[in-house]
């Protein structure tokens, strides 16, 4: 059946084909297949590439080309690699042009936004010796958030405190936010601290890095669409009454229940073998200091309802959700930089710039990790000289808000079904 699209930003942007199919991450990787129509090569701008010889090799780990295999990659490959030796080697993998129009309508010219920023990115790093991987302080912040975690799991359980039970929620959430920066870098165990809430790397790579990452605020963010009919973020006339008001009453049990949902459905679907098993380190944590089986699945079912509805709050609140946030049925911008159009869908929080601690377990610094994600966040912060820069050269204000703002604003949109006439930024 065919939808009206004429609301959307970009009506030329073929939107995900979901009919018939669960709006899951797999799925998502199905439809993106289609676009392409080369299902053994990959797509960067238009050539195609035939990467089979590099996955074992490459060095951000294999899964990100086995699960692009047969897509169109352009903003991942931009994006995800800063310095120019990634693309000096392509040509040994060209195996044609290709044949149809990108289905995104992003750009990344020489002279554009994006591509002089990340030059100016590229020899910053390079000035200070900063190489890829995790850094020292973000090792240290998680490991501790681990070690927190379990200590506050295991007195809960030991006390059979509901308060202590609540609270351990905090930490659990907080290391699990941190390991999201763990899972955009190359393979490294610390990212499957991540899988302590019953996410799973395997899935936020694909819905978080590959999806929302990407296309922020659009129909091809699975973060707006795996959220529907409860969270409705876009701007449309045809939004129900309850999606525009009646979250305000519903959102602590969505918010509580994000964790449970989202295991449920992979469970029921696509299961992750034996990484399943990661989330029983903590029962198991209160079974080996002598907690009965019984109390430590009650209180490890509170410290997740309470880790995931932390999680929600600090989630849904931290950057893409406001009246002035460029969402999907809004006039975008005539330059369709990859870049601007990323600057257009976030909203930095005053409060937590400057701040090594909450910009990890906060999400913060989100303009430059959105721009940058394989950057670990504790070198975000040394680049704002070359943002500001840029946005100077570029005629471009910081898109700042403090954190109840946000959280207000977040509200107003889900409220709002009009369109608007042009993009703050």
């Amino acid at each position: 059946m065919n939808q009206d699209y004429s609301w959307r930003s970009y009506k030329e942007w073929i939107p995900p084909a979901w009919e018939g199919k669960s709006q899951t991450c797999q799925n998502w990787l199905e439809t993106r297949k289609a676009e392409v129509k080369e299902e053994n090569l990959w797509r960067i701008h238009d050539s195609l590439y035939d990467f089979s010889d590099f996955i074992k090799i490459h060095p951000g780990g294999s899964y990100w080309l086995e699960i692009t295999k047969g897509t169109d990659i352009t903003e991942a490959f931009e994006s995800h690699h800063i310095n120019v030796g990634p693309r000096n080697i392509l040509s040994k993998y060209f195996i044609k042009a290709a044949s149809t129009k990108r289905n995104a309508p992003f750009t990344f010219k020489e002279d554009g936004f994006y591509m002089t920023l990340r030059r100016r990115v590229s020899e910053k790093l390079k000035s200070q010796s900063i190489k890829p991987g995790p850094s020292r302080k973000s090792k240290m912040l998680i490991d501790s958030l681990c070690i927190i975690t379990f200590l506050f799991a295991i007195t809960a359980a030991k006390t059979q405190s509901y308060l202590l039970g609540v609270v351990a929620g905090l930490p659990l959430c907080l290391m699990v936010i941190a390991a999201h920066n763990f899972f955009h870098l190359r393979d490294n165990w610390r990212m499957y601290l991540f899988n302590l809430s019953f996410l799973t790397v395997r899935d936020w790579r694909i819905s978080h890095a590959m999806s929302h990452h990407l296309y922020p605020n659009s129909l091809h963010d699975l973060e707006i669409s795996m959220f529907e009919p409860w969270f409705q973020y876009l701007p449309r006339s045809d939004k129900p009454f309850t999606a525009r008001f009646l979250s305000l009453l519903y959102f602590p049990i969505a918010y509580a229940l994000i964790f449970y949902a989202e295991a449920f459905s992979r469970l029921l679907l696509y299961p992750d073998g034996l990484r399943e098993l990661i989330p029983l380190a903590i029962p198991a944590s209160m079974l080996l200091s002598g907690v009965p089986v019984l109390h430590a699945l009650i209180w490890w079912s509170i410290i997740i309802l309470s880790a995931s509805f932390i999680f929600g709050f600090i989630g849904l609140n931290a950057a893409h959700h406001h009246p002035n946030i460029h969402h999907d049925g809004d006039e975008p911008r005539e330059d369709r930089d990859w870049g601007l159009y990323q600057l257009d869908t976030v909203k930095d929080r005053v409060e937590i710039k400057g701040s090594f601690f909450l910009v990890l377990v906060l999400f913060g610094d989100h303009t430059l990790h959105h721009l940058f994600p394989t950057i670990d966040h504790a070198y975000l912060d040394d680049l704002y000289p070359e943002l500001e820069r840029t946005y100077k050269d570029f005629g471009i204000q910081h898109n700042m808000t403090t954190i109840s703002d946000l959280i207000i604003g977040q509200f107003k949109q889900l409220a709002r079904i009009t369109r608007n006439k042009r993009s703050k930024g």
